[in-house]
């Protein structure tokens, strides 16, 4: 037997058998001990370390629904734009997120065409939580407080909801019911038509990642607004491109409704839920 010869290769092999597989398993219990022992502890870091909560007024704004032509050369102008909105939620991308994305992004989306909305859909550290019926081009009013982590903000997601009495809408009022109201002139030279939409996009609609571009500090003091564009800031599409105003108005009395189920009622609605004309705006931008 083994065990009783005195060469020493046999032992030095069974050494290597038997002391070998030991001392890697050794190795590798204390390893994983010393990892665990490094995620505990970046669990339990001190509640100092963790990002702060501020807290930001936020209001609408009207401005950036400009008049604006549409790509078959209407000239549309809004006189009303009111939209029931249901919940804020500010995003950051965090760097894997972003790092993530943005290889994707520089294969599908040309470096000239991209633009913060293209990278938006990171984590929500920010909330306005509400309902609201926002008459954009008309007198603003504070929404509330919204809270956010400290951080660096890339997006905005908002709810779409219908306007009832809990958000003011008088059951006699044009968009009581419904989701967004918007009226206006197009003219393109020759002809002009007024139109009035009633715009209802389904239940419990998202806009998800509008621009919102800002540093949070926990000394942070702006006033932040919802601020809806009429044409693309990056991009240059407008709201209204595809609407042939003179072809709508089919019975050449001036005059256009959108309802649901027109062609045109679908385009108007693709465009609210589009990211590309939505933002938040701070005071100090």
């Amino acid at each position: 037997m083994w065990c009783q010869t005195n060469d020493n290769s046999t032992h030095q092999s069974l050494g290597k058998r038997i002391f070998f597989p030991y001392r890697d398993r050794r190795v590798g219990t204390f390893a994983l001990c010393g990892l665990l022992t490094v995620l505990f502890l970046a669990a339990c870091e001190p509640e100092g370390d963790e990002p702060a909560e501020v807290s930001l007024p936020v209001t609408f704004s009207g401005s950036g629904l400009t008049p604006t032509v549409n790509d078959l050369g209407w000239q549309v102008t809004l006189n009303r734009f009111d939209v029931c909105v249901e919940n804020l939620e500010f995003t950051q991308e965090g760097e894997a997120h972003a790092s993530t994305l943005k290889r994707i992004s520089d294969f599908l989306i040309p470096e000239a065409m991209a633009h913060p909305g293209h990278l938006a859909g990171g984590d929500v550290t920010g909330t306005l939580t509400g309902k609201w019926l926002i008459p954009f081009l008309g007198a603003s009013r504070n929404l509330g407080l919204a809270t956010l982590l400290e951080g660096d903000y890339n997006g905005v997601n908002l709810s779409f909801c219908v306007a009832d009495e809990t958000v003011g809408a008088a059951a006699t009022s044009a968009i009581f019911g419904h989701q967004t109201m918007m009226s206006g002139t197009a003219i393109n030279g020759i002809s002009t038509v007024q139109f009035t939409a009633i715009i209802d996009i389904g239940d419990a609609p998202t806009m998800w990642g509008g621009v919102f571009e800002l540093m949070v500090a926990e000394s942070s003091s702006v006033q932040l607004a919802l601020h809806p564009f009429s044409v693309d800031p990056f991009e240059g599409d407008t709201f209204f491109d595809g609407l042939d105003f003179g072809a709508l108005d089919d019975d050449g009395d001036g005059a256009v409704n959108f309802i649901a189920g027109m062609p045109a009622h679908n385009i108007l609605m693709k465009s609210l839920l589009s990211h590309d004309h939505w933002s938040v705006i701070s005071n100090n931008q």
